[in-house]
């Protein structure tokens, strides 16, 4: 263990504030412990965390739906604590340095009671780091798509029966949430394992921020041991369309790369995944009143760039089956373009995106895909015991999706062009087809079968190799 405090510096992953470990706070449980100091004993007693309640205010978690009862310790509480403790001769509260992963940890002593937490917050937000969050680098991945693109799906499939997907012979991935009684960890890891264990899907993303799903994923080369620690922030779709780069989606600047999900049904496809009728004028119209300005400027947008006009509803009708299909396949787009006005060009060149067709095994029977040469590959279901995946496949699916892309979603030059670097996948989170049961009064969505996800962990193991390649940890 190292003698001497480090001092270590770095972005919350939460409010994105530059802190430091010597800044870090505490979280603390005493479940119902009672000290007969009265100092200790106003300190174990929960109180309204007012930072933990605004910054959750402002990212649209309404006061009453969070926990906000909270037992913290910053350096201004530790330093009164002290000073009371002192006064009446009692053992002082204490903040550990510890060496190994270059953090902190809160231990307080009265007779046979100790009061102890290494579970730092930070000093802004009040939000729980993660474990080895001072030592380990941190890849924060944004999970874009838009509505109905099965996002959230896709998370608790990365999550299943212990991140069994990114696992390998030289490769491990473990929670690294640093509080363990997180009610929203709670909720992702009981929504992966009723997945698992009985193929119910969750529900989609609530409109609001969500806290991001944290990964320690340790890599193996050779002799090399590289740990590195990856935040999944996953957002509604609504939120980035409505205001991309600020309040509650002004997280994608921060990110260092994006899995964009494409779902299928927003394809060109003659055989539709999706069973669409042809609307109405009373539908159209209604379709038409639902837009909001920013989604009528972006769809003004694409056409524009298209070459293509979009007028008023009379025009709108003349091709309302046309239309409507390019409404739909176009969700994706939106949310491409949202991204990059919200960075802008600049930051836009710092960012990796994984571009990545979701659901492919609703595609697997579609003659359309399967005219594509070698597009058995598309749904090639082994899964890799070693290395981040089979980098020979991988290639001659990226020719096979290009083709996919350019000729069936939209042309990817125009949207990939200003990243760092692009890579393209197709995924599947379930694998399997899905049924609408009644479950008492409520209806849930199941799978058909046994859940047989396709690949899900290579856009995220992709975005893992290039930030570990621009750092030289691969040479």
């Amino acid at each position: 263990m190292n003698e001497k405090n480090v001092m270590i510096k770095k972005k919350c992953p939460f409010c994105f504030t530059e802190i430091s470990n010597e800044e870090a706070g505490f979280l603390l449980r005493t479940d119902g412990a009672r000290f007969i100091s009265p100092a200790l004993n106003d300190l174990a007693t929960p109180k309204r965390d007012v930072p933990y309640i605004q910054f959750w205010d402002a990212m649209g978690v309404p006061g009453e739906q969070i926990d906000g009862e909270r037992i913290i310790v910053d350096n201004e509480i530790l330093t009164e604590l002290n000073q009371e403790l002192s006064t009446a001769g009692k053992n002082l509260a204490v903040k550990h340095y510890d060496g190994d992963n270059y953090g902190y940890t809160f231990t307080a002593r009265e007779g046979a009671l100790t009061l102890y937490s290494n579970t730092m917050i930070c000093p802004h937000c009040h939000n729980a780091l993660p474990q080895n969050f001072f030592r380990y680098d941190l890849l924060m991945v944004g999970l874009a798509g838009s509505v109905d693109s099965g996002k959230t799906v896709y998370l608790s499939s990365l999550m299943m029966d212990g991140f069994h997907v990114l696992q390998r012979e030289n490769l491990m991935a473990r929670n690294a949430a640093g509080n363990t009684g997180d009610p929203y960890r709670l909720e992702m890891e009981k929504n992966a394992d009723l997945l698992f264990r009985q193929g119910i899907c969750p529900g989609a993303t609530s409109k609001a921020f969500r806290k991001p799903v944290f990964i320690e994923i340790t890599y193996r080369l050779g002799e090399k041991v590289l740990p590195l620690i990856v935040a999944i922030y996953d957002v509604a779709g609504e939120l980035i369309k409505e205001n991309a780069g600020s309040g509650r989606t002004g997280f994608a600047r921060h990110m260092d790369g994006f899995i964009c999900m494409v779902d299928p049904a927003q394809m060109h496809l003659n055989h539709t995944v999706l069973t669409q009728k042809m609307p109405d004028e009373e539908q159209v119209l209604k379709k038409l009143r639902l837009l909001s300005p920013e989604e009528q400027i972006a769809y003004q947008q694409m056409s524009n760039k298209n070459q293509k006009q979009v007028m008023d509803a009379n025009d709108f009708m003349k091709d309302s089956a046309y239309h409507d299909d390019y409404i739909l396949e176009r969700k994706a787009e939106i949310i491409l373009d949202s991204i990059r006005s919200g960075l802008g060009e600049t930051l836009l060149r710092n960012k990796y995106m994984a571009l990545t067709l979701a659901k492919s095994d609703k595609l697997e029977e579609i003659g359309e895909i399967r005219s594509y040469a070698a597009s058995h590959l598309l749904f090639e279901r082994e899964h890799c015991n070693y290395g981040f995946f089979n980098m020979e496949h991988h290639f001659l699916r990226q020719e096979i999706l290009s083709e996919i892309f350019d000729q069936k979603v939209f042309r990817l030059q125009r949207n990939l062009e200003d990243y760092k670097e692009s890579s393209l996948f197709v995924v599947s989170a379930l694998g399997c087809d899905t049924e609408v049961v009644q479950d008492g009064a409520q209806e849930i969505v199941k799978t058909i079968g046994k859940v047989q996800p396709i690949r899900v962990e290579e856009p995220l193991l992709w975005l893992v190799m290039k930030y570990m390649q621009e750092r030289g940890w691969l040479d």
